[in-house]
């Protein structure tokens, strides 16, 4: 394979790193977002299989190597930095690897995102607990966290949440379904800061939310270093370069190769 084929298949892959970066980079003020990380692998050999002789690019046992590839862009759960904001239906996760279960249209997804929202019911006088784009979060039994309507705050200990009602008394509305999830590479992006997780045995485990798994009053930001993705967006934009003179180089000698022949 030629030099010019090589640098255009890196630059390519290149690209997709940079983008990946972006997206970190866009997302750091975004709550409980995870980062996502690029690793590449040379592709030193390929092969032509089932090419008979007088087609062959190369001698028997000699590969043609065809420069680097994108491997994978893996999630990385690294626990962010929790934030104090002083209300009360703003709950952070303090295990890195837990989420909640999230209604959606389009099926149950997972979040790491705690800030969350009253909404009247649809159907009666309750209130139900969900998430800024109105997806509903779920308990522990697979449905939807819903307090009365005369509910005036809301409060969370011993694994529970209790409504705090008007004529002071407080009713047990249920707990938070947590999911632990216990292979993230599985973990698929499902917009909005929401997850896809893939019905596969040994992917994920049902938790019983306890105290320790939250806290209320917090949100847990974006595990976003800045600094970091600033200085690698920097590194691969060098490389983006020197595979675009690479790619030029082949280009022009190409041109010269083509005149010499006339």
């Amino acid at each position: 394979m030629s030099i010019g084929h090589t640098a255009a298949a890196t630059l390519s892959q290149l690209q997709a790193k940079i983008d990946t970066i972006s997206n970190n980079m866009a997302n750091a003020e975004t709550t409980g977002f995870k980062r996502r990380s690029a690793s590449f692998a040379d592709v030193l050999t390929s092969e032509y299989l089932n090419q008979p002789n007088e087609n062959r690019q190369t001698p028997h046992g000699l590969r043609v190597g065809t420069g680097a590839k994108l491997a994978q862009t893996q999630i990385q759960l690294e626990q962010g930095t929790l934030r104090e904001t002083g209300r009360e239906l703003d709950f952070a996760l303090t295990e890195a690897d837990l989420f909640y279960n999230i209604e959606t249209v389009a099926g149950t997804r997972l979040t790491r995102d705690g800030t969350f929202y009253y909404s009247p019911q649809a159907v009666g006088n309750g209130l139900e607990l969900v998430t800024s784009d109105g997806n509903r979060v779920l308990d522990s039994d697979g449905e939807a966290i819903v307090m009365p309507g005369d509910t005036v705050s809301l409060e969370w200990r011993d694994g529970n949440l209790f409504a705090q009602l008007r004529n002071g008394g407080e009713q047990q509305v249920g707990s938070f379904a947590l999911t632990r999830v216990l292979r993230p590479q599985t973990l698929e992006s499902g917009g909005n800061n929401l997850y896809v997780l893939p019905e596969l045995p040994g992917v994920s485990e049902e938790v019983v939310a306890a105290d320790e798994h939250m806290k209320q009053n917090m949100l847990e930001q974006a595990n976003v270093d800045l600094g970091l993705e600033m200085a690698e967006l920097m590194e691969t934009q060098r490389l983006l370069q020197f595979q675009a003179r690479a790619y030029s180089f082949a280009d022009d000698m190409a041109g010269l190769a083509n005149n010499i022949r006339r």
